[in-house]
């Protein structure tokens, strides 16, 4: 696995100069999952951040309704796939809070990942703060884009349902 190569190709870094890059790989650790494997399970508490480099997960969550006074019925939802080929990034919201996951990621092929730990992050952000504002800002980016994303997702749901229950 080329470290150097996933960090230099995640856009979360892509405004770091080589020296801080070094800083990256101080606090990147190598990990594999066997496909099938659980990397997060939605609502466990999470501290780490993932970098694909090779492989395929899934993401899931859980979906629960009621039906009657006492019955409820759950049911897993595929949300998307991810690869490594664009080396993205997931868990990304356990760098900044300390929520519980909001989603499962399942491994559905072998993969090679890098982990970041908060404790490391905040660190290097206090320690380095140049480099960690430029890290926070391209991550602040996701996490929008992320949102937006979403906010669109929720209107096309919402606008469907409309449309079926008026008719």
């Amino acid at each position: 696995m080329d470290i150097n190569d996933a960090i230099k190709n995640t856009t979360i870094f892509s405004d770091l100069e080589d020296h801080e890059l070094e800083y990256i790989l101080d606090i990147i650790k190598e990990k594999q999952f066997k496909n099938g494997e659980i990397i997060m399970q939605e609502g466990e508490s999470g501290d780490t951040m993932y970098i694909m480099v090779r492989g395929e997960v899934e993401v899931s969550k859980n979906l629960t309704m009621k039906f009657g006074e006492e019955e409820y019925r759950s049911t897993e939802k595929i949300l998307s796939r991810i690869t490594s080929k664009d080396h993205a990034v997931f868990g990304e919201m356990a760098l900044i809070g300390k929520e519980n996951r909001s989603a499962s990621i399942i491994a559905r092929s072998d993969c090679a990942l890098l982990e970041i730990c908060r404790e490391d992050f905040i660190n290097l952000v206090k320690t380095r703060p140049e480099t960690g504002v430029k890290i926070l800002l391209r991550l602040c980016e996701l996490l929008a884009e992320r949102l937006r994303k979403s906010d669109q997702d929720v209107i096309r749901l919402t606008t469907a349902l409309s449309i079926a229950l008026s008719k």
